[in-house]
């Protein structure tokens, strides 16, 4: 889904994709606090647990890769339909 999120951002949406980027890594400083603690940073046993097994296995400290990447889709997206909704 996130391949086909930028690959429509890139044909309908660049000047939103460009502009976005910055929002986005602004979006993840929050996004990490709140992900982190759930994911066991600073915890003894976290509140969400995530079975490697079903997803890549990377993590940024305790937070899964593929999470960012449901932010950056789940976010971007609606962004695009706002702004094709608003023409």
């Amino acid at each position: 889904m996130l391949v086909f999120v930028l690959w429509i951002g890139l044909l309908f949406g660049v000047k939103y994709l460009q502009r976005f980027y910055i929002s986005f890594l602004i979006i993840l400083v929050p996004f990490f606090i709140v992900n982190g603690v759930l994911t066991g940073t600073g915890l003894v046993e976290p509140v969400v647990w995530y079975n490697n097994a079903e997803n890549l296995g990377i993590r940024l400290l305790t937070i899964p890769i593929e999470d960012v990447g449901y932010a950056f889709t789940l976010i971007f997206s609606n962004v695009l339909l706002i702004e094709q909704f608003k023409k």
